[in-house]
């Protein structure tokens, strides 16, 4: 990918933007290339390429993607459309995503509140359109997103839930209209 391509298709924030982010603010989680002109906060996409981005520039190399950029928007297209129509196409970083051959099952939803604790999930926030706008704006901000994962501290009213580095309360009506798939044990999301 070269520098000026876009990483977040949905917010067109570039490699070189990241990158200069990256340098200039050292952010300690790769939640926080969110401030970057809010990549990753759009269809969830990127996260994995953001939290790639994150780590290389962690262990002191200069944050690169070696996917083309026709490939990586193909890619997404596909992602995007794919959920729509009821399959799941995921990111690249997943390893299912090398066997064109093995297509996944559509995951199994759940609401928020059928979590036990300590259970992890990867969450849909399709539901939560009919939310006041500061309200989905508040939860995006604190790292609440299609496609992240989470994990239940404690559930009831309010339910509490971990993403990355961040705890959230979440009422129990809102946390009712948060689907989710639950993850198996040991089935988790590349970093």
């Amino acid at each position: 990918m070269r520098p000026d391509d876009h990483v977040c298709l949905c917010f067109r924030v570039s490699l070189r933007k990241l990158q200069n982010h990256l340098e200039r603010e050292r952010p300690t989680v790769a939640s926080q290339l969110s401030e970057c002109l809010g990549a990753g906060t759009g269809c969830g996409w990127c996260v994995p390429f953001l939290r790639r981005l994150h780590a290389q520039h962690a262990a002191g190399t200069l944050p690169a993607l070696d996917e083309s950029h026709e490939e990586y928007a193909r890619r997404r297209t596909a992602y995007r459309t794919g959920r729509r129509e009821g399959t799941y196409d995921r990111p690249p970083s997943d390893p299912m995503a090398s066997d064109p051959d093995r297509s996944p099952a559509p995951p199994v939803r759940v609401p928020l509140t059928q979590l036990r604790r300590g259970q992890r999930a990867i969450v849909d926030c399709s539901n939560l359109a009919d939310l006041p706008e500061g309200e989905r704006c508040l939860l995006h901000a604190m790292g609440m997103h299609d496609d992240c994962q989470l994990r239940v501290c404690s559930p009831g009213a309010p339910c509490i839930v971990q993403i990355d580095d961040t705890r959230l309360g979440i009422s129990a009506e809102v946390a009712r209209r948060i689907m989710v798939t639950p993850l198996e044990d040991g089935d988790r999301r590349a970093p």
